[in-house]
């Protein structure tokens, strides 16, 4: 397959800030209950090199935090401490683009006060007032002073970067397709690990498309038809919690 020639050449950084304890049975659908991932399962957000402005997607976690919403969270490094690793400081980053609203998807937003905040409308509104089975993933003190830019469906958020409408995972989830020299690099926005995407067994690989549906949802149709649709659109998939994902893509 010859791959599209893109305008832009950005690279992806992935920078991990810790892991947060989980079974392998939340990220792959009726599979793999009672595999312990937590070792390797990473918090971590994206920074773009190349736009003018500074881009992350996510902002991610530290371990209290995460330890307050679900379990067994560990930090390696501060968000500080991973931005400067790419010559950034929190003041300096412009935009975030939020892929949900999950507690350690967001919490080190509150830690750039100067950055514009990308979210689907749909995500947003859920946030504030989610329902009673998903509410221990949300809190509204953690978008409390966000400079929010509100989002309806696909929009390029500057060029070569397209954030892509893909609920099911959360009513509002948007991954993040940004060109780059290998072909279209996509951030899943919900969350999956590389076998979603590599190891669906017999006699499921017919009937889901050769994936293995994600483990936590709000709508297991819509989020199977999001997986679907981020794998037919990337050269390059970029699982929300890949374990295997490299530092620098593109």
């Amino acid at each position: 397959m010859v791959r599209k020639r893109f305008a832009h050449a950005y690279k992806i950084h992935r920078l991990q800030l810790g892991t947060l304890g989980i079974d392998k049975g939340f990220m792959t659908y009726f599979h793999d209950y009672g595999e312990d991932i937590s070792a390797d399962f990473p918090i971590h957000f994206f920074y773009i090199e190349g736009p003018e402005e500074n881009i992350i997607i996510d902002a991610g976690c530290p371990a209290e935090v995460g330890n307050k919403f679900w379990f067994g969270a560990k930090d390696i490094r501060t968000f500080e401490e991973a931005l400067a690793s790419v010559n950034l400081k929190p003041e300096e980053v412009d935009i975030i683009i939020a892929t949900h609203l999950h507690f350690d998807h967001v919490t080190n937003a509150q830690k750039c006060p100067n950055a514009r905040v990308y979210v689907q409308e749909e995500e947003l509104r859920f946030a504030y007032s989610p329902h009673p089975l998903l509410a221990g993933m949300y809190s509204a003190s953690l978008l409390r002073d966000l400079r929010f830019i509100l989002i309806r469906g696909d929009q390029e958020i500057v060029p070569g970067v397209t954030a892509i409408y893909a609920p099911g995972h959360t009513p509002g989830t948007q991954a993040v397709a940004v060109e780059t020299k290998d072909g279209l690099a996509i951030m899943t926005g919900f969350c999956c690990i590389e076998e979603n995407f590599t190891e669906c067994p017999e006699p499921f690989k017919d009937i889901w498309g050769n994936v293995i549906p994600i483990g936590i949802h709000i709508d297991p149709v819509k989020a199977w038809e999001s997986q679907l649709r981020v794998k037919g659109l990337a050269d390059i998939i970029i699982p929300q919690h890949g374990r295997r994902i490299p530092d620098v893509i593109g």
